[in-house]
C-alpha cells in the first residue's frame, strides 16, 4: 500500500480515501453513528440541507457554518450533543466548513472513509483489510483560508502510525512524526482552530476530539450516505 497525505482538496482522485476533520467534524460523525444515528447524508450548505429534509420527510439538521449553528438546524455539530438520547435512529442531514467539501469532493470514490483519533485504530484496520494499492488521506484544515490545521495533521498521523504500508509520502511521513511527539496534544490546544472553538463558545468540544479510539465505528459512504461499519 502507499499511503499519500494531502492538506485541503486535491485536484487528483483516488478510489480509496479517508477524508479527516478532527475539530470537530469527522468526530462528531463518528460518535453521532456510534450513539444509533442511523445514517448521515452530507449536504453542501444549510440550504441544500433543508431541501433535503423537505424531500425526505425527516431527519436531524445539524451543521455549522464558521462553527456557528444555521438558522432553523436542530443542533450544532458538536460531539457532545450526539447522545444515544438525541440521535439513536435517526437520519442526520449534515454541512460544515470544512469536511463536507472534502466529501463532495470524493462521493465517487470506491471507498470513501471519515477518520479521526476518536477512531483511528478501526480505521486502520479497515484500510488494512481492504489492503488498497493506494490510499489518499485528506487532512481537510481550514479551507476558507486554504489552511493547515495540526490537529488534522495529528489525526492523519495516528492512524498512518497503525496502517500496514510499503510506501508513503513525504507528508505522511510528517504527519507521523508529528504525531509521534508526546506533547502533540498541548500543541494541538494551542492551535488556531483550538482557540477558534474558546473565543466562540465551543471550547469544551477540544478534549474529546483529542480522544484517541472512542469508538471503532468507521463511517463509510455507501449509497450517498456515511453508515457505521465497526473495526
Amino acid at each position: 500500500m502507499r499511503v499519500e497525505l494531502f492538506f485541503g482538496i486535491p485536484e487528483e482522485s483516488c478510489e480509496n480515501v479517508i477524508v479527516i476533520d478532527v475539530f470537530r467534524s469527522s468526530t462528531t460523525i463518528i460518535l453521532a453513528l456510534e450513539n444509533g444515528a442511523k445514517e448521515v447524508i452530507p449536504t453542501g450548505s444549510p440550504e441544500e440541507a433543508e431541501k433535503v429534509k423537505e424531500r425526505i420527510g425527516d431527519g436531524l439538521l445539524v451543521g455549522e457554518e464558521l462553527g456557528f449553528t444555521p438558522e432553523g438546524f436542530d443542533m450544532n455539530i458538536s460531539p457532545r450533543l450526539m447522545t444515544r438520547e438525541a440521535v439513536s435512529g435517526r437520519r442526520m442531514i449534515y454541512c460544515s466548513t470544512n469536511l463536507m467539501k472534502a466529501v463532495l469532493r470524493f462521493m465517487d470514490a470506491e471507498n470513501l472513509i471519515v477518520g479521526a483519533l476518536t477512531n483511528s485504530s478501526a480505521v486502520a484496520r479497515y484500510v488494512n483489510s481492504l489492503n488498497p494499492s493506494r490510499l489518499m488521506m485528506v487532512a481537510c484544515g481550514f479551507i476558507p483560508k486554504k489552511m493547515i490545521t495540526l490537529e488534522d495533521v495529528v489525526g492523519a498521523g495516528s492512524i498512518i502510525s497503525k496502517l500496514r504500508y510499503d510506501e508513503a509520502s513525504d507528508t505522511a511521513v510528517m504527519a507521523r512524526l508529528v504525531y509521534e511527539n508526546e506533547k502533540w496534544k498541548e500543541a494541538v490546544r494551542e492551535g488556531f482552530i483550538a482557540n477558534y472553538l474558546r473565543k466562540i463558545g465551543w471550547g469544551d468540544d477540544i478534549d474529546i476530539c483529542l480522544e484517541e479510539d472512542l469508538s471503532n465505528i468507521v463511517p463509510v459512504l455507501r449509497e450517498g450516505s456515511f453508515k457505521g461499519v465497526r473495526a
